[in-house]
């Protein structure tokens, strides 16, 4: 699977948690900007009907209408909790539907006849399981940032490229180790 692809998903993520800033204005341009990031980057996704793109739109757009047109600003403290929270779901629940939001992606690199193949199945759940103890790791953050909000300091702020950079470094890295494993298992 192509990291670059995944990142490309992640990217409206990504920038709102690099951009969001700490006024009204920063948060609202921010949200605007994921909010059409969000389709263009992804529409061919969205029309494949991914898990990801789709739960991405889905997110903007009501966070958009919640603090933009209700300015429902009660909602701003948990933005990030809420954001760790929706990621860690499309993980865990992509995983629990039967289709891990990674096998979406390596389908689109990997030959027809490999989709079914329970190797390819098992690497993809792994790896969708990873990325989901990350976001997850990222949920528990956020909800100790929300009583204790400089516990991190400095880490904190770079969660979000720490755990970037494993995640990518664990896509790329775990399915040749896995293939090995079991190709090494298979000649025993």
């Amino acid at each position: 699977m192509n990291p670059l692809t995944l990142l490309i998903s992640f990217s409206p993520w990504i920038i709102f948690g690099v951009l969001a800033g700490h006024s009204l204005f920063q948060l609202e341009a921010c949200l605007v900007i994921c909010l059409l990031l969000s389709v263009v980057v992804s529409w061919s996704d969205l029309k494949n009907k991914l898990i990801v793109p789709w739960v991405t739109l889905l997110y903007f757009f009501i966070i958009c209408v919640l603090v933009i047109p209700l300015k429902f600003y009660a909602v701003i403290p948990y933005i990030g909790l809420i954001s760790s929270l929706v990621l860690t779901l499309i993980a865990f629940g992509s995983i629990a539907i039967g289709s891990s939001f990674t096998i979406q992606y390596a389908k689109k690199e990997v030959p027809k006849e490999k989709w079914n193949d329970p190797n390819f199945i098992r690497i993809n759940q792994v790896m969708t399981g990873f990325w989901g103890l990350l976001f997850f790791i990222g949920a528990v953050k956020s909800v100790i940032e929300l009583f204790i909000p400089d516990f991190f300091g400095v880490l904190g702020d770079a969660f979000l490229w720490i755990s970037m950079i494993i995640g990518i470094a664990f896509t790329i890295k775990y399915p040749p180790y896995a293939r090995k494993k079991i190709t090494e298992k298979m000649a025993q």
